[in-house]
């Protein structure tokens, strides 16, 4: 026969609400865990890809008179046949440029 008295519902009861609050717990560091484990990863991804254009791959060059876009890009990639509007269109966004006129 059981008897059931105050004392042990009591305790039947705070053990029920000690597990909730354990599984409670370990949901919230699971989901904290698993933000930061997304965070480290898009952090790492995106700056893979943003290093893709490394700044000690580039050529420094001096507009002297009499030049253009199309001399500069036809001196140093024509004989690597790419095509000339491709490297120009490069040339003005690396340089920040909005037009074809350049001065020296």
């Amino acid at each position: 026969m059981n008897v059931i008295n105050a004392y042990s519902l009591n305790y039947q009861g705070a053990k029920t609400a000690k597990k909730k609050r354990k599984s409670i717990l370990k949901k919230i560091l699971t989901a904290a865990a698993a933000v930061l484990l997304l965070s480290v990863l898009f952090i790492a991804i995106f700056s893979l890809i943003g290093s893709g254009e490394n700044s000690s791959n580039f050529i420094r060059h001096e507009i002297e008179t009499g030049e253009s876009l199309w001399s500069i890009a036809a001196h140093y990639y024509e004989s690597k046949n790419v095509d000339l509007r491709k490297m120009i269109y490069k040339i003005k966004k690396i340089n920040d440029i909005d037009s074809a006129v350049i001065n020296p």
